[in-house]
């Protein structure tokens, strides 16, 4: 990857998963600080987050895209079409974006430029090494752009290359899930609690277990996860009792039903003319 701006990565939007993005590729060893500028346009928060991570602290949004290979836009989308309005006029050599919803051929009808668009939904697991993301790009992004791009993101987890056409469901597979466990598990936590479990010990045993199935998920990815249900499952026994309790209640319609409106919403977000 060649270029002759001065940073390798400059972040729009130092919210939550932008500011994770930056602080996960340091934290690899995939990028070394003085590689990251950023901008938000909340000034404070620029500033506290240079401070923290010793960033290169941005002006502007065509500061940063002027001066940077990789342009990563995170700002909410609400926020987009004021950003990109900003960015008119500005030489974009990559647009890296984690906007849900928004195709890449948006970005480069406001910006009036061919700019290569890459596309990512990562989640915030990202800042301790541990994300998931999917990714796309535009038919015009150079192939030593992309890899890096997918590099910068499997240095902080997995990463996989989806057509752009599977970008809004691939939301509800990645993107918004690590939330449908949060829930499930806040769930179990106040059943817990509801039963005289005292609260502390009920958390550390369900986040335990929660990590726990994960990486034997990760060991045994060759077997169908219907089978490792069977192996916890004892005919007569008290797990399967459960298992059976869920499937009455329509545990898998519930899922659909949840997946359907997030994935409705993203297709609403990238439906803005």
């Amino acid at each position: 990857m060649k270029s002759s701006r001065k940073y390798t990565l400059g972040l729009i939007g130092c919210g939550a998963m932008g500011t994770a993005i930056a602080h996960g590729a340091v934290i690899t060893e995939y990028l070394e600080r003085y590689q990251i500028c950023v901008y938000d346009h909340h000034e404070q928060r620029t500033r506290d987050l240079c401070r923290n991570e010793s960033f290169a602290y941005m002006e502007n949004e065509k500061d940063v895209a002027s001066q940077s290979h990789i342009t990563l836009i995170a700002v909410q989308p609400q926020a987009l079409d004021a950003c990109l309005e900003k960015l008119k006029g500005t030489k974009i050599e990559c647009l890296l974006t984690i906007v849900a919803g928004i195709p890449t051929s948006y970005y480069r009808e406001k910006l009036g430029q061919d700019v290569p668009v890459i596309r990512a939904m990562p989640n915030m697991a990202l800042s301790i090494g541990e994300g998931a993301t999917a990714l796309c790009m535009s038919d015009n992004t150079s192939a030593d752009d992309y890899d890096f791009v997918f590099k910068l993101f499997a240095s902080m987890g997995i990463s996989r290359t989806i057509p752009e056409s599977q970008m809004s469901q691939i939301i509800s597979v990645n993107g918004s899930t690590p939330a449908y466990f949060y829930v499930f598990l806040n769930s179990l936590l106040k059943d817990a609690t509801s039963r005289g479990i005292e609260d502390e010990s009920a958390r550390a045993l369900l986040v335990q277990t929660m990590i726990g199935a994960g990486k034997l998920l990760q060991e045994h990815q060759a077997d169908a996860i219907e089978d490792l249900i069977k192996e916890v499952c004892t005919e007569g026994g008290t797990t399967i009792e459960a298992v059976r309790s869920f499937e009455k209640n329509g545990l898998d319609r519930m899922v659909h039903e949840a997946d359907d409106a997030c994935i409705k919403r993203a297709e609403e977000i990238g439906s803005r003319k």
